[in-house]
């Protein structure tokens, strides 16, 4: 039993990861471009995209759940393999990790859009990391393709936008605490 169960994970995770990276790409790029084109216009034209006041009740709390999940999900499920070599090829526990890595990436994109929209609704994290953060989801998405395919280059720049993203979130006084609890297939 156990043995069918693995392989219908292997079976059906690739096609679920690449439908899903797919269509949610497609709409992701298309609404990445005029949000981080907004946010520099509404630098230079005195915020017409970012509200005056909280829009959403407990926004910076939604923010601080949906993107510590996120971040935690990353360091857990991408980074941390990575750092110990299990992606690589001839790696004990390499497709093990790299199903869980692709489920954990789609994960990300969600809990990283959701953050997103939570930015949005709170007039100073709006300024400062609305565009770094939407720009996240893709680059994570793109960081699994390459790792797949054995690069593993685009995990270190994840790395780094999420830490910028973390910094720039303290210094407006909401700190990210990073959240292990998503437990992927065990």
């Amino acid at each position: 039993m156990k043995k069918l169960l693995t392989v219908l994970v292997l079976l059906l995770a690739p096609v679920l990861i690449v439908s899903g990276c797919k269509s949610s790409s497609d709409s992701a790029s298309s609404s990445a471009a005029p949000t981080s084109a907004a946010v520099a216009s509404s630098a230079d034209s005195g915020s017409t995209d970012c509200p005056t006041s909280n829009t959403t009740s407990f926004a910076k709390t939604k923010f601080v759940l949906h993107s510590g999940l996120a971040f935690g999900a990353f360091h857990r499920y991408l980074y941390k393999p990575y750092k110990a070599g299990t992606f690589k090829k001839g790696a004990d526990g390499r497709i093990t990790a790299t199903v869980k890595g692709g489920v954990a990436a789609l994960f990300i994109k969600r809990e990283v859009r959701l953050a997103s929209e939570d930015v949005k609704a709170n007039p100073t994290l709006c300024k400062a990391i609305a565009a770094p953060l939407a720009k996240v989801g893709d680059t994570v998405e793109a960081a699994f393709d390459k790792l797949k395919g054995g690069d593993a280059s685009g995990v270190d720049a994840v790395n780094s936008s999420i830490s910028s993203i973390s910094s720039s979130s303290s210094k407006n006084g909401v700190d990210i605490k990073e959240d292990d609890n998503p437990n992927i297939g065990g």
